[in-house]
């Protein structure tokens, strides 16, 4: 019975034991897994020896009572027969551990594979992913090249029709400054470089042909009133509508050139003789009769023309020119609207008029001018009021020319301005020498030209010669002529009332010859008014003269300004203005211009004497 129970239970351990292993889910164990699976096989071990001992435990009982009932030999091969099973069943359990083992190492095995096998899935959906990633980078890299591609190709055609619009541009800037470079900016005509080319061209077919070739150098009269009185825009406006009117009298052979300001070129090419350019001067002139119309403006314009003709007045280029520009400056001194053809007398004015500028310049250079003053007396009673400074100009050999023979030349090379200062200066410190040495002589009265009033700093040069010089600013008159008073009225008038403030009187001189107002004598600050000579020459009871003398005494005393009459040169004259009252006078009857010395002695001598009688004294 005791072997049975044995048996039995040896049989129950070892189904215990060889229980199959239950297979666990393929997955990678974690190191707390292992920890867990080692604990649980030290705790099976552990109750296996506690039922081992248990088990021994029982046989040891049953084995002494075995021993007491059996012989000794059965004793002995029972024990052997149980150290045998003892060892069987150990056998078998270290089997069963080894299977145990194996299974587990198989399990172990099973999960590396199962691991092994996620890490391939992982990996190939990782390289599924990257290739999914470089499909779509090559497919959006495809897209982006194509897009880059099409806004290349776009970028590159802007480029090409934008280099394309700059190559034109470029073109057509070229072809503009070149022809800026040879025409007039306002009216679009040749200029002097394109004419100087042409006229050489003309020159040179004339020679071959046996041809002439004319210039006509042409200026428009007046036309500097026109620019002044009504704006330099009406003035260009004017200049296009001449440039117009000379275009459609030539031929369209000929050249129509704007030489600068008002003057116009005309080239005649391969004329048979100077009558054909006097033939088209006249057409030429004939043509601008008709009014130009602008803004509103009826502006009527004439001309003044030089002709010259190749080979008879020069036979190059700049002199043909020169010659033409010559024969024009006589045409405006012989008159306006008309023309004239070079002669060689004219070069030999030429001349002389280039040698009154070189004198001018010199004399600026090396004080080669002089004033001469002429009394201005009171008419009733023959004293002293005052004095005109006249400028002369001195020469080396002494002798002295007079401003009709170099002011005008002056003005039309740019002197005036220069000189114009200097007799101002001059004139104020002569003066002021007199009163300091106690000559009283009233007022020194200085011309000034209508250039000079409109040039900019004449007020603020008037100011400053009267502080270097310390004359009293009562003591000085300035004489202005009636047309330069009436161009630009608002500016004169600023200027007039500056000059009025600072003390200075203001006088109209050759009253009667231009543009005579009412309205501006009472709009301007002026004090008086000079009767022009050319009235006073001719006076008489009976003549006309003495009716505009009589109404312009009458003007200025209702006015209340002082009238002076000039050119007094008889007695006849000299009673006459005093029977109509006139004030005060000036002329030869009293007395030429004299030099400073001398007129410090007629001042010493005659200041409690009448003038006229000192003049009868010079006469005589």
């Amino acid at each position: 019975m005791t072997k049975q129970v044995i048996t039995d239970q040896a049989i129950v351990r070892g189904r215990k034991a060889t229980k199959p292993t239950e297979t666990l889910p393929i997955r990678r164990k974690s190191a707390a897994d292992r920890q867990d699976d080692s604990a649980r096989k030290d705790k099976s071990f552990n109750n296996e020896q506690r039922i081992g001992a248990g088990q021994g435990a029982r046989d040891d009982g049953l084995t002494r009572v075995w021993r007491k009932k059996t012989p000794l030999a059965e004793r002995e091969a029972a024990v052997l027969a149980g150290e045998q099973a003892a060892d069987q069943r150990q056998d078998k359990a270290d089997r069963r551990q080894d299977m145990a083992d194996q299974r587990q190492d198989t399990a172990d095995l099973r999960q590396e594979t199962a691991d092994l096998r996620q890490e391939a899935a992982d990996l190939r959906q990782e390289a599924a992913d990257q290739s999914d990633q470089a499909a779509r980078a090559k497919a959006e890299l495809g897209a982006i090249t194509e897009a880059q591609m099409r806004e290349a190709n776009e970028r590159l055609v802007v480029a090409t029709l934008r280099a394309q619009k700059m190559t034109e541009d470029a073109e057509g800037s070229a072809a503009r400054m070149s022809f800026m470079a040879e025409h007039d900016f306002l009216t679009g005509l040749p200029n002097r470089l394109l004419l100087t080319a042409r006229l050489e061209q003309s020159i040179a077919l004339a020679q071959r042909h046996g041809k002439r070739v004319a210039m006509l150098f042409i200026d428009l009269d007046h036309f500097k009133d026109i620019n002044d009185s009504l704006g330099h825009v009406i003035g260009d406006r004017l200049l296009q509508s001449v440039a117009k009117r000379l275009q459609a009298g030539v031929r369209l052979s000929d050249t129509v050139c704007r030489q600068g300001g008002d003057e116009f070129v005309v080239l005649l090419a391969e004329v048979d003789a100077v009558s054909d350019a006097a033939l088209t001067a006249e057409k030429l002139i004939k043509d601008m009769v008709e009014p130009h119309l602008i803004d509103m403006h009826r502006l009527h314009v004439t001309l003044s023309i030089g002709i010259s003709v190749f080979p008879d007045n020069g036979k190059d280029v700049e002199t043909v020119l020169a010659n033409a520009d010559i024969a024009m400056y006589h045409a405006k001194k012989s008159g306006r609207n008309k023309y004239q053809v070079f002669t060689s007398e004219m070069s030999v004015r030429a001349v002389a008029r280039q040698s009154v500028q070189q004198a001018l310049h010199l004399a600026l250079e090396q004080d080669g001018f002089v004033l001469h003053y002429q009394p201005r007396v009171n008419i009733g009673d023959g004293m002293v009021t005052g004095a005109e400074a006249l400028i002369r100009m001195r020469q080396s050999d002494g002798q002295l020319f007079f401003p009709t023979q170099f002011i005008s030349i002056a003005e039309d090379c740019g002197l005036v301005l220069p000189i114009g200062k200097w007799v101002l200066r001059e004139a104020c410190r002569q003066t002021q020498a007199w009163l300091a040495a106690g000559l009283d002589m009233g007022h020194i009265a200085v011309n000034v030209s209508a250039v000079e009033f409109r040039s900019k700093g004449f007020l603020d040069g008037v100011c400053e010669i009267l502080k270097d010089t310390g004359l009293p600013p009562r003591h000085l008159e300035i004489e202005l002529t009636e047309s330069g008073l009436m161009q630009d009225t608002e500016t004169t008038t600023t200027v007039l009332q500056e000059l009025k403030n600072l003390g200075v009187q203001l006088a109209i001189d050759d009253f009667g010859t231009g543009f005579s107002s009412l309205s501006y004598l009472q709009r301007f600050p002026i004090d008086t008014i000079k009767i022009d000579q050319s009235f006073v020459q001719n006076i008489s009871e009976q003549t006309d003269e003495a009716a505009i003398v009589n109404a312009i005494i009458a003007l200025g005393k209702s006015l209340r300004l002082l009238v002076v009459a000039e050119g007094i040169e008889t007695r006849q004259q000299r009673d006459f203005l005093h029977q109509q009252e006139c004030a005060q006078g000036q002329g030869y009857y009293y007395s030429r211009p004299v030099p400073a010395e001398e007129f410090s002695n007629l001042l010493t001598a005659n200041f409690q004497s009448p003038a006229n009688a000192l003049a009868e004294q010079a006469r005589g």
